[in-house]
């Protein structure tokens, strides 16, 4: 059976926003503030620490055989958390977990065991989670292009994460132990005359509720991007999401888990009517460096960027026209046209740098 949650949250311009109420949608508002270098620091009991410390009643090395190698079988299980070796730390804990232990031990080889289960489902998640897109709530189909929604238009995906095989308790944002995902999301929009623009933004996703996570339940928690075209002619957006780092809870047992890239998608988005440009790139820009106007700069941007094989080279020529004897607005598209179809070295806007890499190349 297949659940959805109904709490989502969004990405506001400030990245610091949470869950609102059940029903909310998850919103990222596209402005023009970078945002490289900028992390929003996770809420304090967020912070959960893997590795189990020596305390002070932990067998002193010193003191004889059985306590270095006590001391030697923790320190191999420290390793094994610390490399998230579920396997590996959860063979050691097998080994070692015998009667008579040392209490002081014995509690160390418990917490380890926790640690393993956590370590575990984190496996379970970056094998399993997957971000796909999905139709807006709405229902209404928005229009495609390229296989995905035209620039301009909002985004939506869905976190779908299946149950493991041993199931595991989820935390509510206001419970004891909450569970919650960082979504960062990263833009790179292309400009007709040459320029770009990157923007990153994240938040985080809590859930609402408390979830348990078995049988043949799936975990689904939507998340939708509101991204305005901005005059851009082409758009790329990567959305990732991470697994907080927090306690699940596993056969009754509190476990740790680490943060962890759970799941990723990246939307490569075009603007309408880009795939008629595409069906016949070549005539498409001939036709738009007929009457270079404003107008036309995005078409002969689009369709350049479109050809291929034997099509890129007459492509090539006819842009390297604009730059030796068009006005400087169609020699700076045409130079942004050429960036993006070649591997010049020159500048856009430095068009002795373009005719001289013309002329060597012929």
């Amino acid at each position: 059976m297949a659940t959805r949650t109904q709490g989502r949250t969004w990405l506001r311009p400030a990245l610091v926003a949470g869950v609102a109420a059940l029903g909310s949608a998850c919103v990222t508002t596209y402005e023009d503030t970078p945002m490289f270098g900028r992390t929003e620091p996770p809420p304090a009991f967020a912070s959960t620490v893997l590795s189990i410390p020596f305390g002070d009643n932990a067998p002193n090395p010193a003191d004889d055989a059985v306590a270095r190698f006590h001391r030697s079988v923790l320190q191999r299980m420290h390793e094994a958390a610390k490399d998230f070796d579920a396997a590996g730390l959860e063979e050691l804990v097998a080994g070692h977990d015998q009667p008579g232990l040392p209490p002081a031990v014995a509690q160390q080889v418990a917490s380890y065991r926790g640690v393993a289960r956590g370590l575990r489902f984190r496996q379970h998640l970056k094998a399993n989670a997957k971000l796909v897109q999905v139709p807006p709530p709405t229902g209404e189909a928005p229009q495609t292009v390229g296989g995905a929604p035209a620039l301009g238009a909002s985004l939506h995906y869905e976190l779908q994460v299946p149950a493991p095989a041993d199931p595991v308790v989820l935390g509510a944002k206001d419970g004891d132990d909450p569970i919650g995902f960082v979504v960062a999301v990263a833009i790179d929009d292309t400009f007709v005359e040459g320029g770009s623009r990157n923007l990153k933004k994240q938040d985080f996703l809590w859930l609402p509720t408390t979830f348990e996570l078995g049988g043949n339940e799936v975990l689904r928690l939507p998340i939708a991007l509101d991204l305005p075209a901005e005059h851009a002619v082409k758009r790329e957006v990567l959305v990732r999401v991470d697994l907080m780092p927090g306690y699940v809870h596993v056969a009754g047992n509190r476990v740790p888990v680490p943060r962890t890239t759970v799941a990723a998608a990246t939307t490569m988005q075009w603007p309408v009517g880009y795939e008629v440009v595409a069906k016949a790139p070549l005539a498409e820009l001939q036709r738009a460096l007929q009457a270079f106007e404003p107008r036309a700069f995005a078409r002969a941007f689009l369709a350049a960027c479109a050809t291929t094989g034997a099509e890129r080279e007459q492509a090539l020529a006819l842009l390297m026209d604009q730059v030796r004897f068009g006005r400087a607005d169609q020699a700076q598209v045409a130079m942004a046209a050429l960036k993006a179809i070649s591997d010049a070295p020159a500048a856009v806007g430095d068009r002795d740098g373009w005719l001289a890499w013309w002329q060597r190349r012929r």
